[in-house]
């Protein structure tokens, strides 16, 4: 088998910008590409052609139609939600995804296929293992690796199948918005929201017009200081908090630190 190179290796940049082939120069143990992500798929990818750098626009998605496959998508900069949509067309987003965050294919399968479509323009690893799932499912190191992805991602999904069975529309929205600061790692700064309120609505299983009422009346409220129809402040989380029956995120969780989901 060919020598596998380091995903920690510095990085070059002179392929096309919508697919770039990242190459390896040197053995850094950091990937300069992929500033917030740990090196987690160092040794796995024996040929230069496993590993592309992909700039996404708004609306650009990327499949994995496989089944259970060995594919990883690891966001290094802008905003993507991982989405499924039914036989009727409409949406469902299922996660957003940050700077940091590493996407498995293999949660995807046959029967329900998941994308990953950019919110923003962002730039993303696009790590496809595939070639030598032979080698991978009988390696331990990496089978752990998957199984701490899974499990991180788990958690996140399960955390939001709460919120959407559990809270009324009203706190669904507060939540998010609470939520998206913390994952900001700054409440007392500004917060910009990422995507559109037709999103919000796909993400929180409201409909587009639900969404925008809910924000005026929030916006009123004052528990939220919006600043411009994106952007905001939190003047007190723990004022938020007080508002909702379950706990706010911990910010210092893998799931929200950069690159935590494997580490």
């Amino acid at each position: 088998m060919t020598k596998a190179f380091p995903f920690g290796a510095e990085m070059n940049f002179a392929a096309r910008p919508d697919t770039q082939v990242l190459r390896p120069e040197g053995n850094g143990s950091r990937c300069d590409a992929c500033q917030l992500v740990e090196c987690r798929f160092r040794g796995y990818a024996p040929q230069k052609d496993a590993i592309r750098q992909r700039v996404l626009t708004r609306g650009e998605t990327l499949e994995c139609r496989e089944g259970v496959c060995l594919r990883f998508w690891v966001i290094v900069s802008g905003h993507a939600a991982t989405c499924t949509s039914f036989r009727d067309g409409r949406r469902q987003i299922l996660s957003i995804e940050g700077e940091g965050d590493t996407i498995c294919g293999s949660m995807a399968t046959r029967e329900s296929e998941q994308r990953l479509e950019a919110l923003t323009d962002c730039q993303i690893c696009d790590i496809d293992l595939s070639r030598w799932s032979s080698e991978l499912r009988e390696n331990p190191t990496f089978l752990a690796m998957s199984a701490r992805l899974l499990h991180a991602r788990l958690v996140k999904s399960l955390a939001h199948v709460s919120t959407l069975g559990r809270l009324d529309s009203n706190e669904r929205v507060t939540y998010f918005l609470a939520e998206t600061a913390l994952r900001r790692g700054d409440t007392g700064g500004l917060t910009t929201l990422p995507m559109s309120r037709e999103d919000i609505a796909d993400y929180l299983g409201l409909n587009t017009d639900s969404v925008s009422r809910i924000l005026s009346r929030i916006r009123k409220s004052g528990l939220f200081r919006f600043i411009s129809a994106t952007e905001y402040t939190v003047p007190s989380m723990e004022a938020v908090a007080r508002r909702l029956p379950v706990a706010l995120p911990d910010p210092t969780e893998p799931i929200y630190s950069a690159g935590g989901h494997a580490s």
